[in-house]
């Protein structure tokens, strides 16, 4: 993964949600994608026969179903403190600061929690 961000906690933290949830394309099929599992979350702006984008916002303590993604880019467009449920169980916290770009493979199984007291928007770009 490769971000424009030089938060050393923020990258730490994406390389573990890789490792903890995997990156196989075809083990990331194994949960629905997120848009499909939490529609209230993850909002499709548009799409076309190669792209899907998303725009995903969570309320305060929202946590979405779990769910998957192809290989994505991810615009943070709000900062916030972010959980990430792995499907072994393992949690994963993070600060996540507004304006971080981040380029991710297929990303099995998870679920994601706003653990701030402010909404979070993330904008998302899929392959398809």
């Amino acid at each position: 993964m490769r971000s424009n961000h030089t938060n050393p906690a923020w990258k730490c933290a994406s390389i573990l949600i890789l490792a903890l949830c995997g990156q196989s394309g075809a083990f990331a099929q194994s949960a629905p994608l997120s848009h499909t599992a939490s529609p209230e979350v993850y909002k499709v702006l548009a799409e076309n026969e190669q792209f899907r984008v998303v725009l995903a916002t969570w309320q305060p303590g929202q946590r979405d179903a779990d769910h998957s993604h192809p290989p994505t880019a991810v615009y943070n467009i709000s900062g916030c403190k972010v959980r990430i449920h792995a499907a072994n169980g393992r949690i994963i916290e993070a600060d996540v600061p507004p304006g971080n770009v981040a380029l991710q493979p297929a990303i099995a199984s998870h679920s994601f929690e706003n653990a701030d007291t402010k909404e979070c928007k993330i904008l998302i770009v899929e392959r398809k």
